[in-house]
């Protein structure tokens, strides 16, 4: 028990001291772009978590010492270790096996890590063109592509590089070939919608479809794209509510933040209003608008003019194209210029008709006969 206390307050100092020494020596700021810790910060992790896990292994190495119930039934384990040993330095000292082995294994590495880099300085060089590669968008998409392609390249060179260390042990690759290719049927006919999405999403990612923060439809979901994996598009709707879309099922997406966006304003008028002033004061408001948010309005508001004509009003329709996304705020600030701008002008919209229906009398419910009775019998009570 006193060792167990031991152990752990140790362990809880080793932690305290690598907390303050992070903040001491390695608090330096990362930018907020994905770049990897400084390399003292990695240096003080590795060397915290070997500590106390030494801390552990000098506690249990201090428990088989001190019960002796323990330490004879380790003595087996002891000689069963040295034989290994043994046999591991007997096997050493072969130097074809030992030089197979140790180029085989340096290979591999070598391979694994050349891969990674190649792989990582392509995506950076291919989003080098892009127009908004400096988009936190644009970057987490890089680092996606990134790491899945690494991921898939280390994969088949370490499985390559494993059968090829098995060969030159003298182990037959054989069965573990035809048992891998078992297991991969199998996993492939138990998990085909799994792997549909997987491709569904690299697809998406390699094709820019749609990324993060993008306002997409998507059959009946419309929102804005909170996440974006492989697997699933999480789209957060304007409720609130969050719609999780395997990507192997996504089909036909309606991207709003693509370019470009455009607001299409139609407004009503009364047949009685003069029309012509009515489409000067409507362009008139949407450039002065223009000339306030350059930024969201990125073009010369179009007049198209009379769009339709109702049985009560008169439709105008104005143009206005803006920046990514900012359709519907541009449209929001629009609706209301337009409405102060025409009640200041004195333009009205059409009201909309209103009719009186009032319920029928009882001599038209019970027809011209019972009329007609129901007045001789209010005669009779007159007369009474």
């Amino acid at each position: 028990m006193i060792a167990t206390l031991v152990c752990a307050a140790l362990h809880w100092l080793a932690g305290l001291a690598q907390r303050r020494l992070a903040n001491k020596f390695a608090s330096a700021p990362q930018p907020d772009d994905g770049a990897p810790p400084s390399l003292r910060r990695l240096l003080l992790d590795w060397s915290g978590n070997a500590l106390r896990s030494l801390v552990w292994v000098l506690y249990f190495a201090f428990l088989i010492n001190v019960l002796p119930q323990i330490r004879t039934r380790f003595v087996g384990v002891g000689e069963i270790w040295g034989g290994a040993r043994e046999a591991f330095v007997k096997w050493l000292s072969n130097p074809s096996i030992s030089i197979g082995v140790v180029i085989v294994i340096v290979g591999t590495i070598f391979l694994m890590r050349f891969a990674s880099a190649l792989i990582k300085t392509i995506f950076q060089l291919f989003e080098r063109g892009a127009v908004n590669r400096h988009a936190p968008a644009s970057r987490r998409r890089l680092q996606t592509l990134s790491a899945t392609f690494r991921g898939i390249a280390q994969t088949v060179i370490l499985f390559i590089g494993l059968m090829t260390l098995l060969q030159q042990l003298d182990i037959s690759i054989t069965p573990i070939l035809a048992s891998a290719g078992v297991l991969g049927i199998a996993i492939g006919l138990g998990a085909q919608s799994l792997i549909k999405d997987f491709f569904a999403g690299l697809l998406i990612l390699l094709e820019d479809q749609f990324s993060v923060g993008d306002t997409v439809k998507i059959g009946e979901t419309s929102g804005t794209v909170e996440q974006l994996t492989l697997r699933v598009t999480r789209v957060r709707a304007l409720d609130g509510s969050l719609t999780m879309i395997p990507n192997g099922s996504v089909g036909a997406v309606v991207n709003y933040s693509k370019g470009w966006s455009r607001v299409v304003l139609d407004v009503e008028i009364d047949y009685k209003e003069d029309v012509d002033r009515a489409m000067r004061v409507m362009l008139e408001t949407a450039k002065r608008v223009r000339e306030e948010s350059p930024a969201d309005i990125i073009e010369e508001p179009a007049m198209l003019g009379v769009d339709k004509l109702g049985a009560t009003s008169i439709t105008l329709r104005l143009l206005a194209k803006t920046a990514t996304n900012r359709h519907s705020d541009v449209g929001r600030e629009l609706r209301r210029r337009v409405k102060l701008a025409f009640d200041q002008e004195g333009i009205k919209t059409p009201a909309p008709p209103q009719q009186l229906v009032m319920p029928p009398s009882f001599e038209e419910r019970a027809g011209p006969w019972e009329g007609g009775k129901a007045r001789e019998r209010e005669s009779r009570r007159a007369g009474e």
